[in-house]
């Protein structure tokens, strides 16, 4: 098997190559557009290190992806706590806006930062 990042090499169908459109896929294949297909599935296959049992097995679940992370709408400027505004609002900020005075406008981070992310 190849990481994500390997190509194929140079001699090997571009796996990457533009797909036909669909007014394309709607025109019969004669013999020779089909044995150029199938050859490059071929050559994909072996390449990929797939096999036609692989094909016919179940395709196994895979993991949704990784959410990215929310960038920052809320931090304490003396604690240094954030919020994405996700869920219900924290205790600090709470605290922050009710006991200790600050405004929302205050709380709102500076221009995005590394750190923020």
């Amino acid at each position: 098997m190849h990481d994500a990042e390997s190509h194929p090499p140079s001699d090997q169908p571009d796996p990457d190559a533009a797909l036909p459109t669909a007014d394309l896929l709607q025109q019969p294949l004669s013999r020779r557009e089909r044995a150029a297909v199938i050859a490059r599935i071929g050559a994909l296959m072996e390449y990929w290190g797939i096999t036609v049992a692989d094909l016919e097995g179940e395709t196994p679940d895979l993991p949704p992806p990784a959410a990215l992370p929310r960038p920052v709408k809320y931090r304490h400027p003396v604690t240094g706590d954030t919020w994405d505004g996700d869920g219900p609002h924290p205790d600090w900020l709470r605290s922050a806006l009710l006991k200790e005075g600050y405004r929302l406008d205050e709380l709102r981070p500076g221009p995005a930062s590394e750190a923020d992310h």
